[in-house]
């Protein structure tokens, strides 16, 4: 059996249903833990079967000096490969080096994936720059490097996130909005549900941050964010999606790779699953459990199958909470402050150093893949 890392960015469809949620708070509220400290902003950590932390460093808008991959050692992070990868720097082709790497996971085979949206916050990514890249992580070796064409992911689009089971490799773009399915096996793309407007920021929504701040740059330009959290379900079957602002769909995964099936008869397959606060990032368990980084509360929430949902954590620390990784039974959550910069905080980039990762132990009740 596959080895699963749990992580970790409109219309109606037809026949959507809409449950009644409740909403309740832990009594135990879990003790944060503060595992990694970095000079650089991180949105993203992988742990592996071994315990060896690696984190991804975006590189955003006033973020452009850090390696945008690294391991954790005991000097602390150090970039990772630690090659051409780890070099470049502004005019570079992006090519054969990591540029913006907004996710990174460890699923099996000890293999470190990386999520290369090719160019740096706001630019335009040349030819074959946005891309996929799996290295050892024993060795640095890259052992596939995966790259997007024009029609996989067409101008405008950006690669956010993954989650792969079996041979298939399951992508959001976030820039137009879209999932792409890369088959491992066969070595071939297809873009799906690209044309539905459920696959992009619902028009009456805006993305919020602590205490319901309403994101905005210098202008009051408001973020628009399309399909960017991922999951699926450890069986396969469904495909859960969400732009940062909500609401989480989901679809089965029997649908998305039936290439007779085009987007208007996908877009009835899609259904609502709820509606969600402002979030950076997600994770799924065994039992269906899917946990959400709740931005406007600083806190890691609890979405139940039975459409309960309960706050498990909540603390000051955890600034614009990101990608979630579910390890071991801990819990890990990057903070990196996202929605104090500059695009996001009118026009002022108050983020600082040190950017943490914290953990916190999971219920006993829940059960790893």
């Amino acid at each position: 059996m596959q080895r699963r890392e749990f992580i970790s960015g409109s219309l109606a469809a037809l026949c959507l249903t809409h449950p009644v949620f409740s909403f309740a708070q832990s009594t135990m509220q879990p003790t944060l833990q503060s595992v990694i400290t970095s000079p650089w902003l991180v949105n993203g950590v992988a742990v592996s079967a071994q315990g060896s932390y690696f984190v991804n460093l975006p590189r955003f808008t006033g973020h452009f000096d850090s390696p945008a991959l690294a391991r954790l050692t005991e000097q602390g992070l150090v970039a990772f490969p630690g090659n051409h990868w780890n070099n470049w720097q502004a005019g570079d082709d992006g090519i054969n080096t990591l540029v913006n790497v907004n996710a990174c996971h460890i699923f099996d085979n000890n293999l470190l994936w990386v999520v290369d949206q090719g160019a740096p916050q706001g630019d335009k990514p040349g030819a074959g720059a946005a891309k996929l890249v799996a290295f050892d992580i024993r060795s640095g070796e890259v052992k596939k490097l995966i790259r997007f064409d024009e029609k996989s992911l067409p101008e405008g689009g950006a690669p956010n996130d993954l989650r792969i089971h079996g041979d298939l490799i399951y992508i959001t773009d976030s820039g137009l909005g879209g999932i792409i399915i890369y088959d491992l096996k066969t070595g071939k793309t297809i873009r799906r549900v690209a044309s539905s407007l459920l696959l992009r920021k619902p028009d009456n929504l805006v993305q919020k941050g602590f205490k319901g701040r309403v994101l905005m740059d210098a202008e009051g330009k408001k973020p628009a964010v399309h399909s960017d959290v991922i999951e699926v379900t450890a069986d396969g079957v469904w495909l859960y999606y969400a732009t940062p602002a909500g609401p989480l769909y989901r679809i089965r995964t029997r649908y998305l790779c039936d290439q007779s099936m085009d987007d208007n008869a996908l877009e009835k397959r899609i259904e609502k699953v709820a509606d969600i606060p402002s979030i950076g990032g997600s994770a799924i368990d065994a039992e269906g459990n899917i946990y959400l980084s709740n931005v406007e509360k600083r806190s890691i929430d609890r979405l139940k199958p039975d459409g309960s949902r309960e706050t498990l954590i909540q603390d000051e620390r955890l600034v614009t909470p990101d990608a979630l990784v579910i390890s071991q039974g801990w819990i890990y959550i990057p903070a990196p402050q996202i929605e104090y910069l500059s695009p996001h905080n009118q026009g002022e980039d108050n983020t600082h150093a040190p950017w943490s990762v914290y953990r916190f132990r999971l219920p006993d009740e829940v059960k790893p893949a």
